[in-house]
């Protein structure tokens, strides 16, 4: 057994027998990984309210190998989110990021990539003057490139050509592939099935939003109808290319942000797309 420290998000908390709770943290050493927190719920514990989901702690635990769960000793903030709790659309698009990762990462498999764009996505939710559902596809997009199914915005799939946005007005995104056909080719194909069309202004923002900072990324300036294009759009790929999010809780509330075509297309069982 070792005592270790490691910056670490909450993600989950739950309660324990009478006053201990069981919690999920996603950390920068270690990945994500479970430890209990002895006395917690207690109203003298030092833990106070350090251990609810989105704070983003300093937190001090005792390590032991192959073990499922680890025990936290104390914990503090590494930075308080303020702003996540008095606005209800970035609280909701924070939460989904928490549940997106929880779902999609590995027990103890470090990956700083992913603890920094989880980071960074909380604190541009946090920040003023920042456009959160723009924070919620940049970080969609990074996480796909991290997982190994990075979308391709760049080259039509059908004739291997780059995908010149000021001659087309839409391109088919085909989900399953993570490419997109030219309008060309698409008009030439007989028979096509399960793809998306997106918006030429759509694809240009996609193609910026690999290449920005998460900053500046969060900053930059979309009309609101290409943003809830933008997050069906991740909502729709993300599911596509991963079995554990085929049901987020958190969707409901993202969802429920968007305009009522977009909300209707986020909702279909199939995640096909608009």
């Amino acid at each position: 057994m070792s005592i270790e420290k490691t910056e670490a998000v909450v993600l989950r908390a739950v309660n324990f027998r009478d006053t201990s709770k069981i919690v999920t943290f996603y950390t920068r050493r270690y990945g994500k990984m479970s430890a209990m927190a002895k006395g917690a719920r207690n109203p003298k514990s030092k833990f106070g309210s350090l251990l609810q989901p989105l704070n983003y702690l300093q937190i001090v635990f005792y390590r032991r190998e192959n073990r499922d769960l680890q025990f936290v000793s104390s914990s503090e903030y590494v930075r308080y989110f303020k702003s996540l709790t008095t606005d209800m659309l970035r609280l909701s698009i924070a939460m989904a990021h928490l549940e997106i990762i929880n779902r999609v990462m590995h027990d103890e498999e470090e990956n700083q990539s992913v603890f920094n764009l989880l980071v960074d996505s909380l604190t541009n939710l946090d920040t003023p003057d920042t456009f959160p559902k723009n924070v919620f596809v940049y970080f969609g997009l990074h996480l796909a490139d991290e997982l190994g199914f990075k979308p391709d915005f760049e080259t039509c799939l059908a004739c291997g050509n780059r995908i010149d946005l000021e001659k087309e007005s839409k391109v088919y995104y085909v989900m399953q592939r993570g490419g997109a056909i030219c309008e060309a080719c698409f008009n030439r194909m007989v028979q096509v099935s399960s793809v998306t069309p997106v918006s030429a202004s759509a694809i240009s923002t996609l193609r910026s939003f690999t290449e920005l900072s998460p900053k500046d990324a969060a900053a930059k300036a979309v009309a609101e109808p290409i943003q809830n294009e933008l997050s069906n759009f991740v909502f729709v790929y993300l599911r596509k290319h991963s079995e554990t999010l085929q049901e987020i809780k958190s969707l409901k509330f993202m969802v429920a942000a968007l305009s009522p075509p977009v909300r209707e297309a986020a909702a279909k069982d199939d995640s096909e797309g608009i």
